[in-house]
Protein backbone atom coordinates (compact mmCIF):
# COMPACT_ATOMS: atom_id res chain seq x y z
CA UNK A 1 0.00 0.00 0.00
CA UNK A 2 2.88 2.35 0.94
CA UNK A 3 4.77 1.71 -2.12
CA UNK A 4 1.12 2.30 -4.34
CA UNK A 5 0.97 5.83 -2.34
CA UNK A 6 4.28 6.71 -3.21
CA UNK A 7 3.92 5.83 -6.75
CA UNK A 8 0.95 8.02 -6.48
CA UNK A 9 2.63 11.26 -5.24
CA UNK A 10 5.74 10.61 -7.48
CA UNK A 11 3.25 10.33 -10.87
CA UNK A 12 1.14 13.84 -9.65
CA UNK A 13 4.45 15.47 -8.73
CA UNK A 14 5.71 14.57 -12.57
CA UNK A 15 2.44 15.69 -13.63
CA UNK A 16 2.52 18.84 -11.87
CA UNK A 17 5.78 19.41 -13.12
CA UNK A 18 4.74 18.91 -16.67
CA UNK A 19 1.52 20.83 -16.62
CA UNK A 20 3.32 24.17 -14.66
CA UNK A 21 6.68 23.71 -17.67
CA UNK A 22 3.85 23.51 -20.34
CA UNK A 23 2.30 26.73 -19.02
CA UNK A 24 4.76 28.68 -18.04
CA UNK A 25 7.80 27.75 -20.43
CA UNK A 26 8.38 30.42 -23.28
CA UNK A 27 6.27 30.10 -26.34
CA UNK A 28 8.28 30.14 -29.68
CA UNK A 29 8.29 32.79 -31.50
CA UNK A 30 10.10 33.73 -35.14
CA UNK A 31 12.97 34.95 -35.72
CA UNK A 32 12.68 38.60 -36.86
CA UNK A 33 12.10 39.34 -40.74
CA UNK A 34 14.89 40.01 -42.94
CA UNK A 35 12.18 41.06 -45.36
CA UNK A 36 11.09 45.06 -46.76
CA UNK A 37 8.81 46.45 -49.39
CA UNK A 38 10.44 47.42 -52.77
CA UNK A 39 8.68 49.26 -55.39
CA UNK A 40 6.76 47.76 -58.00
CA UNK A 41 4.47 50.13 -59.71
CA UNK A 42 4.11 53.88 -60.03
CA UNK A 43 1.16 55.76 -61.79
CA UNK A 44 -0.14 59.05 -62.52
CA UNK A 45 -4.06 59.51 -61.73
CA UNK A 46 -6.16 62.25 -62.64
CA UNK A 47 -9.71 61.63 -60.55
CA UNK A 48 -12.25 60.97 -61.36
CA UNK A 49 -11.69 59.55 -64.57
CA UNK A 50 -8.35 58.17 -63.63
CA UNK A 51 -6.64 58.60 -66.78
CA UNK A 52 -2.79 57.96 -67.44
CA UNK A 53 -2.60 60.30 -70.11
CA UNK A 54 -1.50 64.67 -68.96
CA UNK A 55 -3.56 66.91 -70.71
CA UNK A 56 -6.72 69.03 -70.27
CA UNK A 57 -9.88 67.91 -68.54
CA UNK A 58 -13.52 69.44 -68.46
CA UNK A 59 -15.79 68.55 -66.13
CA UNK A 60 -18.11 70.11 -63.28
CA UNK A 61 -20.43 72.08 -65.30
CA UNK A 62 -22.88 73.95 -62.58
CA UNK A 63 -26.32 75.92 -63.31
CA UNK A 64 -26.48 79.44 -61.85
CA UNK A 65 -28.83 82.11 -62.74
CA UNK A 66 -26.29 83.44 -65.65
CA UNK A 67 -26.05 80.26 -67.60
CA UNK A 68 -23.06 78.02 -66.41
CA UNK A 69 -19.63 77.82 -64.86
CA UNK A 70 -17.06 75.26 -66.45
CA UNK A 71 -14.19 73.86 -64.97
CA UNK A 72 -10.94 73.12 -66.36
CA UNK A 73 -8.00 71.29 -65.28
CA UNK A 74 -4.54 71.23 -67.05
CA UNK A 75 -1.06 69.29 -66.16
CA UNK A 76 2.29 69.84 -68.11
CA UNK A 77 5.33 68.09 -67.23
CA UNK A 78 6.33 64.80 -66.17
CA UNK A 79 6.97 62.73 -62.61
CA UNK A 80 8.89 65.00 -60.63
CA UNK A 81 8.01 68.57 -61.92
CA UNK A 82 4.67 68.99 -62.81
CA UNK A 83 2.53 71.98 -63.01
CA UNK A 84 -0.99 72.61 -62.87
CA UNK A 85 -3.82 75.14 -63.71
CA UNK A 86 -7.44 74.72 -62.50
CA UNK A 87 -9.59 77.64 -64.02
CA UNK A 88 -13.39 78.42 -63.85
CA UNK A 89 -14.67 80.30 -66.14
CA UNK A 90 -18.28 81.50 -67.13
CA UNK A 91 -19.78 80.01 -70.54
CA UNK A 92 -19.24 83.16 -72.28
CA UNK A 93 -15.33 83.00 -71.53
CA UNK A 94 -15.44 85.27 -68.36
CA UNK A 95 -12.85 84.10 -65.98
CA UNK A 96 -14.20 83.23 -62.33
CA UNK A 97 -10.89 82.44 -61.12
CA UNK A 98 -8.02 80.42 -61.66
CA UNK A 99 -5.03 78.86 -59.67
CA UNK A 100 -1.15 77.93 -61.55
CA UNK A 101 0.91 75.90 -59.47
CA UNK A 102 4.20 74.02 -59.06
CA UNK A 103 4.76 70.60 -57.73
CA UNK A 104 8.91 69.31 -57.31
CA UNK A 105 9.41 66.20 -55.64
CA UNK A 106 11.78 63.44 -55.51
CA UNK A 107 10.28 59.87 -56.03
CA UNK A 108 10.45 57.81 -52.84
CA UNK A 109 12.66 54.93 -52.08
CA UNK A 110 12.44 52.04 -54.05
CA UNK A 111 13.12 50.32 -50.66
CA UNK A 112 11.01 51.04 -47.62
CA UNK A 113 12.68 48.92 -44.73
CA UNK A 114 10.63 48.12 -41.64
CA UNK A 115 10.82 49.64 -38.31
CA UNK A 116 12.36 52.79 -40.00
CA UNK A 117 10.37 55.84 -41.08
CA UNK A 118 10.90 57.23 -44.71
CA UNK A 119 10.42 60.52 -47.03
CA UNK A 120 11.49 62.34 -49.98
CA UNK A 121 11.81 66.26 -50.52
CA UNK A 122 8.88 68.17 -51.99
CA UNK A 123 8.87 72.01 -53.41
CA UNK A 124 5.60 73.39 -54.21
CA UNK A 125 5.25 77.03 -55.64
CA UNK A 126 2.12 79.07 -56.82
CA UNK A 127 2.74 80.93 -59.75
CA UNK A 128 -0.50 82.45 -60.19
CA UNK A 129 -3.81 83.06 -58.64
CA UNK A 130 -7.01 84.92 -58.65
CA UNK A 131 -9.58 84.14 -55.38
CA UNK A 132 -8.02 80.55 -54.99
CA UNK A 133 -5.30 79.85 -52.34
CA UNK A 134 -2.38 78.16 -52.72
CA UNK A 135 -3.24 73.81 -53.21
CA UNK A 136 -2.78 71.44 -50.60
CA UNK A 137 -0.50 69.15 -51.17
CA UNK A 138 -0.39 65.98 -49.40
CA UNK A 139 0.68 62.25 -49.01
CA UNK A 140 -0.58 59.00 -46.91
CA UNK A 141 1.25 55.81 -46.39
CA UNK A 142 -2.36 53.45 -47.04
CA UNK A 143 -3.64 50.11 -48.37
CA UNK A 144 -2.72 49.88 -52.23
CA UNK A 145 -5.34 50.08 -54.90
CA UNK A 146 -6.18 53.73 -53.33
CA UNK A 147 -5.83 56.87 -55.65
CA UNK A 148 -5.15 60.43 -54.48
CA UNK A 149 -8.23 62.20 -53.81
CA UNK A 150 -9.97 59.55 -52.35
CA UNK A 151 -10.53 58.93 -48.73
CA UNK A 152 -7.78 57.53 -46.23
CA UNK A 153 -8.12 55.63 -43.14
CA UNK A 154 -4.51 55.83 -42.64
CA UNK A 155 -3.01 57.33 -39.66
CA UNK A 156 0.16 56.92 -41.72
CA UNK A 157 0.90 60.60 -43.19
CA UNK A 158 3.83 62.25 -43.94
CA UNK A 159 5.12 65.45 -42.66
CA UNK A 160 7.31 68.54 -42.62
CA UNK A 161 9.70 68.92 -39.81
CA UNK A 162 7.42 71.57 -38.32
CA UNK A 163 4.73 69.01 -38.42
CA UNK A 164 2.43 70.25 -41.11
CA UNK A 165 0.70 67.33 -42.89
CA UNK A 166 -0.71 70.01 -45.94
CA UNK A 167 2.25 71.78 -47.50
CA UNK A 168 1.51 75.14 -49.37
CA UNK A 169 4.38 77.23 -50.80
CA UNK A 170 7.37 75.69 -49.41
CA UNK A 171 10.44 73.46 -49.79
CA UNK A 172 10.58 70.36 -47.12
CA UNK A 173 11.68 66.83 -46.68
CA UNK A 174 8.25 65.14 -46.33
CA UNK A 175 8.92 62.30 -43.76
CA UNK A 176 6.29 59.40 -42.49
CA UNK A 177 4.79 60.33 -38.98
CA UNK A 178 5.72 56.52 -37.77
CA UNK A 179 8.01 53.75 -39.01
CA UNK A 180 7.01 51.35 -41.70
CA UNK A 181 5.48 48.49 -40.39
CA UNK A 182 6.42 44.73 -41.42
CA UNK A 183 4.03 42.80 -43.85
CA UNK A 184 3.64 39.01 -45.08
CA UNK A 185 5.03 38.33 -48.35
CA UNK A 186 2.67 39.72 -51.28
CA UNK A 187 0.99 42.37 -49.42
CA UNK A 188 1.12 45.65 -51.00
CA UNK A 189 0.90 49.05 -49.85
CA UNK A 190 1.33 52.61 -51.46
CA UNK A 191 2.63 56.01 -51.05
CA UNK A 192 -0.50 57.73 -52.13
CA UNK A 193 0.71 61.96 -53.20
CA UNK A 194 -2.09 64.35 -54.04
CA UNK A 195 -0.76 67.14 -56.20
CA UNK A 196 -3.44 69.54 -55.76
CA UNK A 197 -7.27 69.58 -56.76
CA UNK A 198 -7.46 66.34 -59.28
CA UNK A 199 -4.04 65.19 -59.39
CA UNK A 200 -1.72 62.61 -58.19
CA UNK A 201 0.67 60.00 -57.86
CA UNK A 202 1.11 56.49 -56.26
CA UNK A 203 3.99 55.06 -55.25
CA UNK A 204 2.89 50.96 -54.62
CA UNK A 205 5.22 48.79 -53.06
CA UNK A 206 5.03 44.89 -52.08
CA UNK A 207 6.66 43.33 -49.19
CA UNK A 208 9.24 40.69 -50.32
CA UNK A 209 10.90 38.37 -48.15
CA UNK A 210 15.17 38.02 -48.08
CA UNK A 211 17.62 40.88 -47.75
CA UNK A 212 17.10 44.39 -48.26
CA UNK A 213 19.00 45.69 -52.12
CA UNK A 214 22.54 46.14 -51.03
CA UNK A 215 24.54 48.94 -53.41
CA UNK A 216 27.04 46.81 -56.07
CA UNK A 217 30.46 47.86 -56.49
CA UNK A 218 30.89 49.99 -58.71
CA UNK A 219 33.47 50.39 -61.62
CA UNK A 220 33.73 54.17 -61.49
CA UNK A 221 36.74 54.51 -59.29
CA UNK A 222 40.37 54.27 -59.87
CA UNK A 223 43.83 55.43 -58.08
CA UNK A 224 45.99 58.05 -59.16
CA UNK A 225 49.05 60.00 -58.88
CA UNK A 226 47.28 61.86 -55.89
CA UNK A 227 44.77 59.78 -54.59
CA UNK A 228 41.58 57.85 -55.54
CA UNK A 229 39.22 59.76 -58.13
CA UNK A 230 35.38 58.02 -57.69
CA UNK A 231 32.14 58.87 -59.71
CA UNK A 232 28.73 58.13 -59.46
CA UNK A 233 25.42 58.56 -61.01
CA UNK A 234 23.11 60.67 -59.91
CA UNK A 235 20.32 60.17 -57.66
CA UNK A 236 17.25 61.99 -55.87
CA UNK A 237 18.50 64.38 -52.67
CA UNK A 238 20.20 67.62 -51.89
CA UNK A 239 23.80 65.86 -52.27
CA UNK A 240 25.61 63.18 -51.49
CA UNK A 241 27.90 62.06 -48.28
CA UNK A 242 31.11 59.50 -49.58
CA UNK A 243 32.25 57.86 -46.97
CA UNK A 244 35.58 56.15 -46.59
CA UNK A 245 36.81 53.36 -44.33
CA UNK A 246 40.05 50.78 -44.59
CA UNK A 247 37.47 47.96 -43.11
CA UNK A 248 35.49 46.20 -45.80
CA UNK A 249 32.08 45.65 -43.85
CA UNK A 250 32.38 49.11 -42.28
CA UNK A 251 30.75 52.40 -43.31
CA UNK A 252 34.17 54.48 -41.72
CA UNK A 253 33.88 58.17 -42.28
CA UNK A 254 32.62 61.07 -44.24
CA UNK A 255 35.63 62.32 -46.36
CA UNK A 256 33.82 66.06 -45.84
CA UNK A 257 32.45 67.99 -42.91
CA UNK A 258 29.64 68.86 -45.40
CA UNK A 259 28.04 67.32 -48.11
CA UNK A 260 28.91 66.65 -51.76
CA UNK A 261 27.10 68.38 -54.63
CA UNK A 262 29.34 66.83 -57.23
CA UNK A 263 29.16 63.67 -58.67
CA UNK A 264 32.93 62.79 -58.62
CA UNK A 265 35.47 63.09 -55.69
CA UNK A 266 39.35 63.06 -56.15
CA UNK A 267 40.14 61.88 -52.05
CA UNK A 268 43.64 63.33 -51.76
CA UNK A 269 43.88 62.74 -47.96
CA UNK A 270 44.67 59.33 -48.46
CA UNK A 271 47.93 57.40 -47.62
CA UNK A 272 49.94 55.65 -49.81
CA UNK A 273 50.08 51.49 -51.07
CA UNK A 274 46.08 51.04 -48.62
CA UNK A 275 42.79 49.65 -49.58
CA UNK A 276 40.17 52.10 -48.95
CA UNK A 277 36.78 50.83 -48.97
CA UNK A 278 34.09 53.69 -50.11
CA UNK A 279 29.91 54.03 -49.87
CA UNK A 280 28.37 56.79 -51.29
CA UNK A 281 24.38 57.82 -49.58
CA UNK A 282 22.48 60.42 -51.02
CA UNK A 283 21.56 63.15 -48.57
CA UNK A 284 17.81 63.39 -48.51
CA UNK A 285 17.41 66.44 -45.64
CA UNK A 286 19.78 68.69 -44.00
CA UNK A 287 20.75 68.49 -40.43
CA UNK A 288 19.17 71.00 -37.78
CA UNK A 289 21.70 70.45 -35.03
CA UNK A 290 20.15 73.89 -32.92
CA UNK A 291 16.51 71.64 -32.76
CA UNK A 292 17.75 68.07 -32.42
CA UNK A 293 17.36 67.12 -36.03
CA UNK A 294 20.33 64.85 -37.83
CA UNK A 295 20.93 64.63 -41.59
CA UNK A 296 18.54 62.54 -43.37
CA UNK A 297 20.67 59.60 -45.61
CA UNK A 298 19.18 57.44 -47.88
CA UNK A 299 19.96 54.07 -48.54
CA UNK A 300 24.03 53.18 -50.65
CA UNK A 301 24.02 54.01 -54.15
CA UNK A 302 26.73 53.00 -54.98
CA UNK A 303 30.46 51.37 -52.91
CA UNK A 304 34.04 51.47 -54.43
CA UNK A 305 37.08 49.46 -53.33
CA UNK A 306 40.64 51.48 -54.47
CA UNK A 307 43.80 50.63 -53.60
CA UNK A 308 46.17 53.77 -53.38
CA UNK A 309 49.85 53.87 -55.51
CA UNK A 310 52.68 53.16 -53.50
CA UNK A 311 53.68 57.27 -54.03
CA UNK A 312 50.73 60.22 -53.25
CA UNK A 313 51.85 63.18 -53.07
CA UNK A 314 52.76 65.25 -49.36
CA UNK A 315 50.85 62.35 -47.63
CA UNK A 316 50.03 63.65 -43.98
CA UNK A 317 48.95 67.25 -45.27
CA UNK A 318 45.81 68.23 -45.55
CA UNK A 319 44.57 69.11 -49.21
CA UNK A 320 42.06 70.20 -51.65
CA UNK A 321 41.47 69.87 -55.10
CA UNK A 322 39.93 71.72 -58.05
CA UNK A 323 38.50 68.70 -60.92
CA UNK A 324 38.15 70.01 -64.41
CA UNK A 325 36.73 68.06 -67.18
CA UNK A 326 37.26 68.82 -70.98
CA UNK A 327 34.71 70.14 -72.51
CA UNK A 328 32.55 70.25 -69.33
CA UNK A 329 30.94 73.61 -68.27
CA UNK A 330 31.53 72.70 -64.40
CA UNK A 331 34.11 71.85 -62.03
CA UNK A 332 34.18 70.22 -58.47
CA UNK A 333 36.03 72.51 -56.14
CA UNK A 334 36.37 69.79 -53.26
CA UNK A 335 33.27 67.93 -54.28
CA UNK A 336 31.13 71.05 -54.55
CA UNK A 337 30.12 71.72 -57.91
CA UNK A 338 30.06 74.65 -59.70
CA UNK A 339 30.12 76.50 -63.31
CA UNK A 340 33.83 77.35 -64.77
CA UNK A 341 32.70 80.22 -65.90
CA UNK A 342 29.15 81.57 -64.19
CA UNK A 343 26.06 81.47 -67.17
CA UNK A 344 28.56 81.48 -70.43
CA UNK A 345 29.19 77.85 -70.37
CA UNK A 346 33.47 77.88 -70.84
CA UNK A 347 34.59 74.45 -70.88
CA UNK A 348 38.38 73.62 -70.76
CA UNK A 349 39.50 72.90 -74.24
CA UNK A 350 42.78 71.13 -75.85
CA UNK A 351 45.09 73.24 -78.04
CA UNK A 352 48.64 72.04 -79.79
CA UNK A 353 47.68 69.01 -77.01
CA UNK A 354 47.49 71.14 -73.85
CA UNK A 355 44.59 71.28 -71.01
CA UNK A 356 43.88 74.77 -71.55
CA UNK A 357 41.60 76.07 -69.10
CA UNK A 358 40.02 79.75 -68.42
CA UNK A 359 42.90 80.82 -65.40
CA UNK A 360 40.19 83.15 -63.58
CA UNK A 361 37.99 80.22 -62.21
CA UNK A 362 41.00 78.02 -61.28
CA UNK A 363 42.93 80.87 -59.38
CA UNK A 364 40.01 82.50 -57.29
CA UNK A 365 38.86 78.94 -56.49
CA UNK A 366 41.95 78.56 -54.58
CA UNK A 367 41.40 82.03 -53.00
CA UNK A 368 44.41 83.76 -55.18
CA UNK A 369 43.70 86.19 -57.98
CA UNK A 370 43.68 87.15 -61.50
CA UNK A 371 45.04 90.77 -62.85
CA UNK A 372 44.92 91.81 -67.10
CA UNK A 373 47.19 94.92 -67.91
CA UNK A 374 45.45 95.46 -71.46
CA UNK A 375 48.28 97.98 -72.50
CA UNK A 376 50.95 95.09 -72.22
CA UNK A 377 48.46 92.02 -73.11
CA UNK A 378 49.95 90.79 -69.38
CA UNK A 379 48.32 88.52 -67.35
CA UNK A 380 49.09 87.90 -63.74
CA UNK A 381 48.02 85.26 -61.52
CA UNK A 382 48.89 85.66 -57.68
CA UNK A 383 48.27 82.81 -55.52
CA UNK A 384 49.47 80.56 -52.67
CA UNK A 385 52.56 83.56 -51.85
CA UNK A 386 53.49 83.02 -55.68
CA UNK A 387 52.89 85.42 -58.62
CA UNK A 388 53.34 84.04 -62.31
CA UNK A 389 53.39 86.66 -64.88
CA UNK A 390 52.22 85.79 -68.75
CA UNK A 391 51.52 87.09 -72.14
CA UNK A 392 49.02 86.79 -74.34
CA UNK A 393 50.12 85.21 -77.53
CA UNK A 394 53.82 84.75 -75.94
CA UNK A 395 55.46 81.83 -74.55
CA UNK A 396 57.48 83.52 -71.99
CA UNK A 397 56.54 83.31 -68.43
CA UNK A 398 57.77 84.26 -65.22
CA UNK A 399 57.36 83.14 -61.83
CA UNK A 400 58.53 85.51 -58.84
CA UNK A 401 60.52 87.24 -61.58
CA UNK A 402 62.56 84.05 -62.99
CA UNK A 403 62.14 83.92 -66.89
CA UNK A 404 61.05 81.07 -68.26
CA UNK A 405 59.52 79.43 -71.43
CA UNK A 406 55.91 77.17 -71.96
CA UNK A 407 55.58 75.30 -75.19
CA UNK A 408 51.82 76.87 -75.73
CA UNK A 409 50.74 80.21 -75.09
CA UNK A 410 47.88 81.67 -73.47
CA UNK A 411 45.06 82.47 -75.88
CA UNK A 412 41.95 84.34 -76.30
CA UNK A 413 38.66 82.61 -76.96
CA UNK A 414 35.20 83.99 -76.14
CA UNK A 415 36.72 87.01 -74.40
CA UNK A 416 38.09 84.36 -71.88
CA UNK A 417 41.79 84.11 -71.18
CA UNK A 418 42.75 80.29 -71.32
CA UNK A 419 45.96 78.92 -70.20
CA UNK A 420 48.46 75.76 -69.91
CA UNK A 421 46.50 74.74 -66.63
CA UNK A 422 49.51 72.87 -65.77
CA UNK A 423 52.53 75.25 -66.18
CA UNK A 424 50.00 77.40 -64.57
CA UNK A 425 48.79 75.60 -61.16
CA UNK A 426 52.52 73.77 -61.41
CA UNK A 427 54.23 77.46 -60.50
CA UNK A 428 51.72 78.23 -57.61
CA UNK A 429 52.46 75.51 -55.79
CA UNK A 430 50.35 72.92 -56.93
CA UNK A 431 50.14 69.57 -58.55
CA UNK A 432 48.35 69.33 -61.72
CA UNK A 433 47.36 65.28 -62.96
CA UNK A 434 46.22 63.75 -65.70
CA UNK A 435 43.60 61.12 -65.78
CA UNK A 436 43.19 59.80 -69.36
CA UNK A 437 39.99 57.41 -68.81
CA UNK A 438 37.71 60.50 -67.67
CA UNK A 439 39.47 63.54 -69.45
CA UNK A 440 39.82 65.17 -66.06
CA UNK A 441 42.45 67.20 -64.70
CA UNK A 442 43.09 67.41 -60.90
CA UNK A 443 44.98 70.45 -59.25
CA UNK A 444 46.23 69.58 -55.70
CA UNK A 445 46.78 71.72 -53.36
CA UNK A 446 48.11 72.16 -49.76
CA UNK A 447 45.75 73.94 -47.04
Amino acid sequence: MRKVISRFIIVSLVTVLFLSLSVFAPIKVNAATTGGWHLVETKYHISPSDVTIKGEIQNRVMGTTSGYILDKYTAEGSEGDMTFLHSRVYNNGDEVAHIKHQVIWDTPPTYLAPNEKTGFNLETKTISSNSWGSPQINANFDSAGIKPGSSTVSSMSFKSKEGEAYIKDNKVYFESSKVIHEGRPGDKKAIILNLGHLYGYTYTYEWKEGEPPTASVSSGAEPFESGSRIMWQPANGLGYRLFRSTSQGSLGISVTDFYITSTSYADVNVEPDTTYYYTVKPVLAEARPFEGIDEKLGEAIATFVVKTGSQIYKPGNYKHFIMLKLESPNMSVDGINQEVDLGRGTTPLVIAGRTMVPIRAVVEAMGGKVDWDGGTQKITLTARGNTVEMWMGKTDIKINGVSKKMDVAPVSKNNRTFVPVRFAAENLNCKVDWINSTKEAVIVYEE
